[in-house]
């Protein structure tokens, strides 16, 4: 079972709601970290968004490991 809300897409695991990566809006990971790519000067306007370990890992070397990012544990 799938939601969507106004922050992302959400699956059902053992009886509890955990958010799925939302890279280019494609990838059906669970989530792994919530990053905020609009604390970057150039990715303005870009609010929270949530990634699996893969897009985070290569968003992080991306941005030279200056992505902020909160841990979901």
């Amino acid at each position: 079972m799938k939601t969507k809300t106004d922050r992302g897409r959400f699956k059902i695991l053992n009886g509890k709601r955990v958010p799925l990566c939302d890279y280019h809006g494609d990838c059906k990971n669970k989530a792994y970290k919530e990053v905020y790519p609009g604390m970057l000067k150039n990715k303005k306007g870009a609010g929270w968004s949530y990634l699996c370990r893969k897009h985070f890992e290569q968003e992080k070397k991306f941005y030279k490991n200056k992505l902020p990012y909160v841990s979901l544990d």
